[in-house]
């Protein structure tokens, strides 16, 4: 979020090896796609995160399964 002279943290987002964030809206709904390539065990097979702008913050709405997206 800008706030007047730099960007400043409004909201964390976890993440497991996150690869590419794509932003993306659909029927006037902004979303947030998040790839994560692998998990803490340096596992590929970790699920990826859409996440649906609600007013003010990010929610996860739906889980995708991966392979080392």
């Amino acid at each position: 979020q800008w706030n007047g002279s730099a960007f400043a943290v409004f909201q964390t987002i976890l993440t497991h090896g996150a690869r590419d964030w794509e932003w993306f809206s659909l029927n006037d709904h902004g979303y947030l796609a998040v790839a994560n390539q692998l998990n803490s065990a340096e596992n590929f097979d970790v699920d990826s995160v859409i996440y649906q702008w609600d007013n003010n913050v990010f929610v996860a709405m739906q889980s995708i399964p991966t392979h080392g997206a």
